[in-house]
């Protein structure tokens, strides 16, 4: 793991709300509640109308909303951050942004709570960039997009990190017939810069020219890699390509490989899961 992600580990604790909690202003199984924090200090705006600024609390009907924060200080040069959030019947969702000067580092959480039918108590972690390292109290699991249908009920620790970013860290509440869900959003770290496609690029960052190979995908946790239009997670998504396929490859660059994915087609795929073939 890149040492400069680790550099900056951000701890956020947060204590989501357990099964069978009301929150004491809700009147109707037709609201949930919102909580808002940000640094620094932002103007809030759901779908487009003015609500208040942070550190923000109150109910709000259930379903699909659309958040922004504008930051209020404009002498901080801190970025607006747009997102999609769900409010759920009597429980709370919760958003935290550190807003930066550009949203490659910004970062923060979305952490919602559903109810499910199962007796039992469910985590989904997400994050960006995918495939993230989630470590779960302090023991190393899979990658993001990750679910963990009967997790033991209770507090746990769960930090995420990528190489180049700065990990961030939650503290949740896993309560049985509830299924929370995590969605992280990590910042670049200092010094840290992100390929930009067309870009002239110095001889020495280009990695290694390769004659003509083959790369073979492995096993994701998704079923697919991406293949993306340059090396690295911010570029966009040109097409997906499945384990156990076998593709042939022309370049090599900083832990990404460039495929010939079809006919007169070329993209990007992680290093993390692929491996060379004979």
């Amino acid at each position: 793991m890149n040492k400069k992600a680790l550099l900056v580990v951000i701890l956020l604790v947060i204590i989501i709300l357990f099964a069978g909690y009301q929150l004491v202003f809700l009147k109707s199984a037709n609201m949930g509640g919102l909580r808002v924090v940000s640094n620094p200090s932002a103007t809030i705006f759901l779908n487009d109308k003015l609500i208040g600024k942070t550190v923000y609390e109150d109910k709000l009907p259930v379903g699909e909303h659309v958040i922004k924060l504008i930051p209020e200080d404009a002498a901080t040069a801190a970025s607006s951050w747009q997102g999609k959030i769900m409010i759920n019947p009597s429980v709370l969702t919760y958003v935290n942004r550190d807003l930066g000067t550009s949203e490659l580092t910004s970062a923060g959480e979305v952490l919602t709570l559903e109810k499910i039918s199962q007796d039992k108590a469910q985590l989904v972690v997400f994050s960006q960039p995918d495939a993230a390292t989630v470590i779960l109290d302090g023991h190393e699991e899979k990658v993001t997009p990750l679910s963990i249908s009967d997790i033991t009920s209770g507090e746990h620790d769960i930090a995420v990190a990528s190489p180049g970013f700065i990990s961030r860290t939650v503290r949740i509440l896993a309560t049985p017939g509830y299924k929370l869900v995590v969605n992280f959003q990590l910042a670049l770290a200092s010094g840290q810069e992100l390929p930009i496609e067309g870009a002239p690029t110095p001889s020495s960052a280009v990695g290694k020219e390769s004659s003509l190979k083959n790369i073979k995908i492995k096993d994701t946790p998704t079923g697919f890699l991406r293949v993306r239009s340059g090396p690295s997670t911010a570029s966009d998504e040109v097409a997906q390509v499945k384990p156990g396929d076998t593709y042939p490859y022309t370049e090599e660059q900083n832990g990404w490989y460039k495929i010939s994915y079809a006919e007169g087609k070329e993209g990007w795929i992680s290093g993390r899961y692929a491996e060379k073939a004979e």
